[in-house]
């Protein structure tokens, strides 16, 4: 190669140079944004709840195939206070048996104070109690050892633990009680002066699923033998979002007892997560109708 051509080759060595250094700079940041591109980011190891939302609504929550869970009930240490239960009082006596003597009639909502516990000859068991001056011995099933407090409605009345209040209606022929804390009702009490009643379930149970047969019994409420039907029935968890993490996994038991009295017609329905509440008996026992 002369001399000549050599210089020729100068000028575009050095255009190549340049070129090659710009095109540098893209090349790199090209090959780094792909290179992050496909690099897989760590992501957070999601928490995956084993009962879900329900995606479509209304959702039903499978059948139970066990029992739902009675709440454990505590044998309270003596002394301990006790509230009149029965709506006719009940009777204050020398000895912890019906045939001794009468002192006393503590009426509905009494206070008083349990020292002592005896069974009959029949196994029922009695409380000594204290109510100032006045001392006896009191049937254990007309009493409740835990604060009670009235409650009424159109022809009838009641007594509810603590916890248990009247939500707001502007219906007078149906009352509504909650327990506080829960999503479902307790309790639903409607009454009709006619001939028939349609009983009202609340919303919050799928009036489209059937209600399973559990068991019935016969009981007294008020001065009347009635028949009490008792059912499963399915919560819509879609309104009911807490559903799946009750003690009746969502298929609640509904105690179901009519009442026909001489001027009116009672439809007391209860809710609760066990077939044999004794809750609900003692509210039953507690129903004045008129």
């Amino acid at each position: 190669m002369n001399m000549r051509s050599a210089l020729r080759l100068i000028p575009l060595m050095a255009i190549g140079a340049v070129a090659a250094f710009l095109l540098a700079g893209p090349l790199t940041s090209l090959y780094k944004s792909n290179a992050v591109a496909s690099r897989p980011h760590p992501t957070a190891t999601p928490t995956i709840d084993p009962h879900a939302s329900p995606t479509s609504c209304p959702a039903s929550l499978p059948t139970p195939k066990s029992p739902g869970t009675a709440p454990a009930v505590a044998v309270p240490a003596l002394p301990f206070p006790i509230w009149v239960n029965d709506p006719l009082g009940v009777n204050l006596r020398s000895a912890a048996s019906a045939s001794s003597a009468r002192l006393a009639t503590l009426t509905q909502g009494t206070q008083a104070t349990a020292d002592q516990r005896a069974p009959d000859a029949a196994g029922k068991v009695w409380y000594h109690v204290r109510l100032g001056s006045q001392a006896g011995w009191v049937r254990s099933d007309f009493v409740s050892n835990t604060p009670l407090h009235a409650a009424s409605g159109f022809g009838w009345s009641l007594m509810l633990p603590q916890g248990y209040l009247v939500g707001p209606s502007s219906d007078a022929s149906t009352t509504t009680i909650t327990r506080t804390g829960d999503d479902v009702p307790f309790l639903v009490v409607q009454t009709s002066t006619t001939n028939t009643l349609t009983v009202q379930l609340p919303a919050s149970v799928r009036a489209d699923l059937a209600p399973l047969a559990d068991h019935s019994a016969t009981i007294q409420v008020w001065s009347y033998t009635v028949n009490e039907q008792v059912a499963r029935v399915a919560l819509d968890s879609c309104k009911v979002t807490s559903a799946w993490a009750r003690p009746d996994q969502g298929w609640p038991y509904t105690t179901s007892v009519y009442v026909h009295t001489g001027g009116r017609n009672y439809e007391f329905t209860f809710l609760t997560p066990d077939a044999n509440s004794a809750v609900v008996t003692q509210v039953l026992n507690s129903v004045a109708l008129s």
